[in-house]
């Protein structure tokens, strides 16, 4: 190689290194059109190819040696395949244009590069590969070999001569050259690419801070920053109204230099120094002031600001309005725990304070007392007088019993006119805290019962007062210790508040265990009660009743309660159970499908057709609102002729809503259904009364019957009620007799029709047919 075609050589790798400084000075990178930007790349590398074939090495007529296919090979590996198409169409069309014989050769040493270098960088980005120098050396090498394959198609004459002249610079310099240039390239290609993430990083980050301070400034809440030193870094536009200062203003200075409204706060000594150094977050509720005056609570939070390598930038505050939240919080308190009538706490706050009571008092020993309050008559009052009459009671009520106790100790309302107090500290000695929760709640009581000038706001024309008197009856539970729960504290005042009712009303009574063990007994009673007539516990009995000339009438049935366990309940137990429980509703009407039933049998039997079954039937039962209906439907569903029913009832059941009760009679009769009226003489009915109802019989208690041979205030009133039972034109019929002298009284004074132990005890069904069958047609003769 001669001096003037190493010359034409360096200038070519010149050109070839003024590639990446061009591509780079004219930040070709920065146009964000592709298709502009491939066309500029594309022509600019193609003028740089022209320039490199222009100072050629010219080995021979038509054969020249240049750096063209490192060229194209790098535009193909670093601008893609669109700008390498273009500079080498540009290329191959001036070696067409120079022609000779190395025309051929010429056009594939800048085709096949140029694709070897797009498929090498499709390559290298599908396998995620990084383009280090070796890689890029190899690609030189590979580069280069292939151009010396395509010099072995020149012409046999100049292929080893051609061959033998550029295998040095093509082994030995193109490669070194193709890689100091592609790493001049890569460089400025990860230089571009770094400055163009930059760029938009920082722009990233200035839409970020943009809308960080746009939304810290929305804020209501107020918010400001501050350097590790104090001195503020800023703050938002509710801040700047607070302190009636701009950030600026702020800026750069410290709370002890600002001048204006603003004064900072020194809540319990507060040092921010302190948050700062210890990193801990500090939240308080403070009264702040603003610069118009008004007060207002605000809820501060401060909390220090870090960068991510740990480093501490300063410290955050933001404090909110929290004036209405916390009205609103007092409201829901108030609300959970208190009356809303009266303004005393409610059940739930007494459970708490019982509880802590009861856990407090293990240590010291002492006793405490629960007293239940209860207001008697009180619904005599709402219901003559109003809701409102009521309401103006308990609020003086709720007034009476807080001034009638320490301030220690807590007055609760429960509910209606149910209140509690709860007494502590009564001494360590059971007889001593009984004797003063006594005298406290004699002194409750004495104050309740004062009169009171309750106002009558409709009234207003008259005297807007009037003057009521109320008492109360209190149960006491004295406790201490865990040894007994809350509720079995407020159980125990409960029952006992009840034997004060029992006792006659405005009366005090300490818990006694005998009477809380009876009324668990009852409850289990009652709870086993709603399972007896699916468990097919129930049962009639049946007793005769017999008239004196006509023989067997029918009979009484009289509902028994046989328990698996208990055995045989009396129905002076269970009775009441099921009337106060509303089971008695049930239970009556199963005991009429029942007698109907029985009723049915007997239509079926001769001398039996015309037989009567009285059935007792108690208030809460007749006073259904549809209890015609359901008798009607009863009677319906068993095909019973009505007049063997015969229903029986009580003169203080009559006396109860007369008109409703006799509408109801009235009706039941027009069905057929005659009334007879149970245990009269015991109640207080009057003449005017017992007129009025549509009766079929009078029923002389057996109280009465009983000593009609011995006492002559019996017989007179057994005489007396034949008598008007005659003169009303009633059948009657004398329950309880015993014996043939009551029988015989009975009869010579007029009453022939007769239930009781002479003739049969109440029996079971079986027992009663076994016994009727026996009778004799001939009553007179069986009677004798």
């Amino acid at each position: 190689m001669d001096t003037s075609s190493f010359i034409a050589l360096l200038y070519n790798a010149a050109l070839l290194i003024s590639l990446g400084v061009i591509y780079d000075a004219l930040k070709l990178e920065s146009i964000k059109n592709k298709k502009l930007r491939d066309l500029i790349s594309g022509l600019l590398v193609g003028m740089l190819g022209l320039a490199v074939m222009n100072t050629s090495w010219e080995m021979a007529p038509g054969m020249f040696f240049d750096t063209r296919w490192v060229l194209i090979s790098l535009c193909g590996l670093f601008f893609g395949l669109v700008p390498t198409l273009i500079a080498g169409a540009m290329m191959v069309s001036l070696r067409l244009h120079i022609g000779g014989a190395g025309i051929l050769v010429g056009s594939l040493c800048v085709i096949i590069p140029g694709s070897i270098g797009c498929l090498f960088a499709i390559i290298l980005k599908r396998k995620n590969l990084k383009l280090d120098w070796f890689k890029l050396y190899s690609f030189g090498m590979l580069i280069q070999i292939t151009v010396l394959g395509c010099m072995l198609l020149m012409p046999e004459h100049l292929r080893y001569k051609v061959i033998g002249a550029v295998i040095q610079p093509v082994i030995v310099v193109f490669p070194v050259c193709t890689m100091l240039v592609g790493l001049i390239l890569r460089r400025q290609r990860d230089r571009r690419k770094s400055e163009y993430d930059l760029t938009e990083s920082q722009k990233l980050l200035n839409r970020e801070q943009s809308l960080m301070r746009g939304l810290i400034g929305s804020l209501p809440d107020l918010i400001s920053f501050k350097d590790v030193q104090g001195r503020y870094l800023g703050c938002n536009h509710a801040f700047e109204q607070f302190v009636g200062l701009t950030e600026q203003e702020l800026k750069g200075k410290m709370d002890q230099e600002l001048k204006g409204n603003f004064k900072p706060s020194d809540i319990a000594g507060l040092d921010e120094q302190e948050i700062i150094a210890s990193g801990k977050v500090y939240s308080q509720d403070e009264w702040v002031v603003y610069p118009d005056g008004s007060k207002v609570l605000h809820e501060t939070i401060k909390k220090t600001f870090d960068g991510f390598d740990g480093t501490r930038y300063g410290l955050m505050s933001v404090s909110r309005d929290i004036t209405e939240r916390k009205n609103h919080e007092d409201q829901i308190q108030r609300l959970a725990f208190y009356d809303s009538l009266t303004q005393l706490p409610n059940r739930r706050m007494l459970q708490d304070r019982l509880q802590l009571l009861v856990t407090t008092s293990v240590r010291d020993e002492r006793f405490n007392a629960l007293f239940f309050i209860d207001l008697d008559h009180f619904k005599t009052l709402n219901d003559t007088q109003g809701h409102n009459m009521g309401d103006q009671l308990l609020i003086a009520v709720a007034a009476r019993i807080q001034d009638s106790v320490r301030d220690e100790d807590i007055v609760a309302r429960l509910g209606g006119d149910e209140f509690v107090a709860l007494i502590s500290n009564l001494g360590e000695d059971e007889a001593t805290a009984g004797h003063v929760a006594e005298k406290v709640a004699e002194k409750i009581r004495l104050s309740i019962c004062q009169p009171y000038k309750l106002s009558i706001k409709e009234n207003v024309d008259a005297n807007n007062e009037m003057i009521f008197h109320c008492t109360p009856s209190i149960g006491i539970s004295l406790f201490k210790s865990n040894l007994t729960s809350p509720d079995e504290i407020l159980k125990q005042a409960d029952v006992a508040m009840y034997q004060a009712k029992a006792a006659g009303r405005n009366a005090i009574r300490f818990f006694d265990p005998a009477m809380q063990i009876a009324l668990e007994e009852n409850a289990a009673m009652l709870a086993e009660l709603h399972q007896a007539i699916d468990n097919g516990e129930l049962e009639l009995f049946y007793q005769i009743q017999i008239d004196e000339t006509k023989g067997i009438q029918g009979a009484e049935v009289l509902l028994r309660w046989f328990h698996p366990i208990r055995g045989m309940v009396s129905p002076l137990d269970f009775i009441p159970m099921a009337e106060e429980s509303g089971l008695i509703i049930p239970i009556g009407r199963w005991v009429l499908e029942s007698a109907c039933h029985q009723l049915k049998v007997w239509e079926n039997i001769p001398n039996r057709e015309n037989w009567q079954i009285s059935v007792n039937v108690s208030a809460l039962q007749f006073q259904q609102e549809n209890f015609v209906e359901i008798v009607q439907e009863i009677i319906l569903s068993n095909n019973i002729n009505p007049h063997g029913l015969k229903l029986e009832l009580t003169e203080s059941m009559v006396l109860d809503n007369v008109d409703i009760i006799i509408e109801k009679m009235h009706q039941l009769n027009q069905l057929g259904i005659d009334f007879s009226m149970d245990d009269f003489g015991t109640g207080y009915s009057s003449l005017s009364c017992l007129k009025r109802l549509p009766l079929k019989q009078l029923k002389i208690d057996q109280s009465f019957v009983r000593d009609i041979t011995t006492d002559p205030d019996d017989a007179a009133i057994v005489q007396t009620i034949i008598n008007l039972s005659n003169s009303l034109k009633y059948d009657v019929i004398a329950e309880g007799v015993e014996t043939q002298e009551q029988r015989q009284f009975l009869f010579n004074n007029g009453c022939s029709q007769y239930q009781g132990y002479l003739f049969s005890r109440p029996v079971p069904i079986a027992e009663f047919e076994e016994l009727v069958s026996s009778m004799s047609v001939n009553f007179a003769a069986a009677l004798d």
